[in-house]
């Protein structure tokens, strides 16, 4: 069920029907058979996958939390986190992993094309098993304690409407939701309200009538010259509307339950650096990265360099380096089981050293030609500069290969091509015609005149918004981009 579907909706309408009516103490039981539900109507199948590594995963969390040796406990994290990341990896990298050796094979001795492994990625497995694996590693470092509640716990990994593409909330912050008593709330259900109609907004309306230019020129990219340029432009809004069109249904399904969910996206195009961009971007994947990546990664690399400096760099930006790039890079490959993954990340991960080793030259050409005296053109260029570096970027996550990426770009020419300017201008339209409205939507609360209107005004504009959903809307069958990850 998707989100932008008639199903789904149906199917929430039942939930927010029955939900209020239940008593608390069963309220949690009421959303886990829902979620499963939600989970097994994709496949039946799913639910093994999904309830299996939750059953290992809880009883050795409650197993670390009892056990009397360092050693049995780092025995029972390890199988934790063997158990998690095996099943992600034969589901999501097995075919890439023995695709790659026999491509690396064929080039000592003559190998027969190999047959692929009919896999089918469950939706939502990247998803579920960090969400799972942030857990394991909070007991095993005692930062929470191991969930008793088999039945909460299960919850907490199935939670429908973070199930498939998040956010990826951690269990310090959602478990106890799940615990404390849920009441019927009109301010709080009419706000989740708006965050749908938003994120539908962005997903049917945007990202989905984006989505038909960017296909076309990534399809062909002969003779479409600077429409190229603009493809990766609108593909960048596009995966932006379809993604936090998502975040922000998902959000809003939560808070209409009564649950806070944690912000996933910060307007992260309006970002003055690449660093800046991934504190705005997919928020809690960020978050965990740098939490359980990038910080250990950059501390171990630190601790091993035994004296102030190596090579005549300091240990600290060795750290950061270390750090940074491998986390982009695994980071990448989190998206998905192909190599242009991977070169995206790493170009994050290269855009990030440049900028770290490049702080002080940067800080004097600055001072140098006056720009600090000018603010608010620094800020533009430099919103300006770091979101060409991330739409660059967006190429190599689009492009089917690194071969198709390399050919977009060098078929990249500044000047219009003659056909399919209709459709160009369209979009260019609705994409500021989006960005008008997102400035509005961001500073509506310090908008003076906006908060003069009484209730019915603004109430009776809301409804003008909703009909001008149906009005624009594309064809609602069309897939999130993240559930493929």
């Amino acid at each position: 069920m998707l989100f932008n579907s008639i199903d789904f909706w149906g199917f929430f309408a039942v939930i927010f029907a029955v939900y209020f009516f239940v008593p608390q103490k069963f309220k949690w039981f009421f959303l886990l058979l829902a979620s499963y539900f939600f989970y097994g109507y994709w496949k039946k199948e799913y639910l093994l996958l999904l309830a299996f590594p939750t059953l290992v995963t809880y009883f050795v969390a409650r197993g670390m939390a009892a056990a009397q040796t360092p050693g049995r406990k780092r025995l029972l994290f390890w199988s934790g986190l063997t158990v998690s990341l095996g099943l992600l990896f034969v589901f999501k990298y097995l075919e890439l992993f023995r695709q790659t050796l026999h491509d690396l094979a064929g080039y000592f001795v003559h190998m027969q094309p190999l047959s692929p492994l009919k896999i089918i990625l469950p939706i939502g497995i990247s998803f579920f098993t960090f969400r799972i694996l942030s857990y394991l590693i909070d007991v095993y470092y005692e930062r929470i304690p191991a969930e008793r509640h088999l039945g909460i716990y299960a919850l907490y990994v199935s939670f429908f409407p973070q199930l498939l593409a998040g956010p990826i909330d951690r269990a310090a912050r959602l478990i106890p939701q799940f615990k404390n008593p849920v009441y019927f709330d009109w301010e709080r259900i009419t706000s989740g309200f708006r965050l749908i109609v938003w994120g539908l907004f962005k997903k049917i309306v945007i990202a989905d009538r984006l989505l038909w230019f960017v296909t076309q020129v990534f399809r062909r990219p002969e003779r479409q010259a600077l429409y190229l340029i603009f493809g990766a432009y609108f593909y960048a809004f596009q995966i932006y509307c379809d993604f936090s069109g998502y975040s922000d249904m998902a959000v809003g399904v939560s808070k209409i339950l009564g649950f806070e969910s944690m912000k996933n996206f910060d307007f992260p195009y309006f970002s003055k650096s690449i660093s800046e961009f991934w504190s705005r971007w997919h928020i809690s994947l960020s978050s965990w990265l740098r939490d359980y990546l990038f910080l250990p990664l950059a501390y171990a690399t630190m601790r091993r360099i035994k004296s102030a400096k190596l090579l005549a760099v300091k240990a600290e930006t060795w750290g950061y380096f270390t750090g940074i790039f491998f986390t982009m890079l695994l980071g990448g490959l989190w998206h998905g089981a192909r190599w242009t993954f991977v070169i995206w990340g790493a170009l994050f991960g290269i855009y990030q050293m440049f900028a770290y080793a490049s702080k002080r030259l940067r800080k004097k050409i600055v001072k140098k030609i006056g720009l600090q005296r000018l603010p608010w053109l620094h800020t533009a260029l430099s919103v300006f500069i770091t979101f060409n570096l991330v739409s660059f970027a967006w190429i190599f996550f689009r492009a089917a290969s690194f071969s198709k990426a390399l050919t977009y770009i060098s078929y990249i020419k500044l000047h219009l091509p003659e056909d399919g300017s209709v459709h160009f201008y369209y979009n260019l339209v609705l994409l500021l015609f989006f960005l008008l409205i997102e400035y509005f939507y961001k500073n509506r609360d310090r908008i003076v005149f906006w908060q003069r209107f009484p209730r019915p005004v603004k109430m009776a504009a809301f409804a003008f918004f909703c009909c001008l959903l149906l009005v624009l809307a594309m064809d609602t069958s069309n897939e999130f981009i993240y559930l493929q990850f």
